[in-house]
């Protein structure tokens, strides 16, 4: 017991045996069998399930928003801070892959991955700059340069 306050405390300990690396992966590859099929092609979800309407209005906020998301993830990369970095690339990286941008949902995913190691992947960001270029059109389906 504490003697500042007589509340008992609690102690945790882990235990593990050599089988605990085996059964997470076991338990997590359940749950990946267990979770719905996501299509890798936006083109491919059923057309009664999702509004057109809906989608043309999110790729046209994601592309309006691609600036500034881009120079953000730039300040962040010159000013060597790896978490805000993180932050920006890990949400153009979200919004990318959800509405079909995949060079850039790659880019900046890789560039997300390397700041939460601490690392300032410049190279990377150049890169994502030059791609995110040209973007997915809000309407019509084709590219449009930035």
């Amino acid at each position: 017991m504490s003697t500042a306050d007589r509340t008992p405390q609690r102690r945790t300990t882990l235990v593990t045996d050599g089988d605990l690396p085996a059964r997470l992966l076991a338990f997590l590859e359940d749950r990946a069998a267990a979770a719905p099929a996501v299509p890798s092609d936006p083109a491919a979800v059923d057309p009664a399930v999702v509004d057109p309407a809906v989608v043309e209005r999110l790729r046209a906020a994601h592309a309006d928003a691609l600036p500034g998301r881009l120079a953000a993830i730039g300040r962040a990369a010159r000013a060597g801070d790896a978490a805000a970095l993180a932050d920006g690339a890990t949400a153009l990286a979200g919004s990318s892959g959800q509405l079909g941008d995949p060079a850039v949902a790659r880019l900046s995913g890789a560039i997300a991955r390397q700041a939460r190691r601490g690392v300032v992947a410049h190279a990377l960001v150049a890169e994502l700059t030059e791609t995110a270029g040209t973007v997915p059109a809000p309407r019509g389906g084709q590219a449009t340069s930035r």
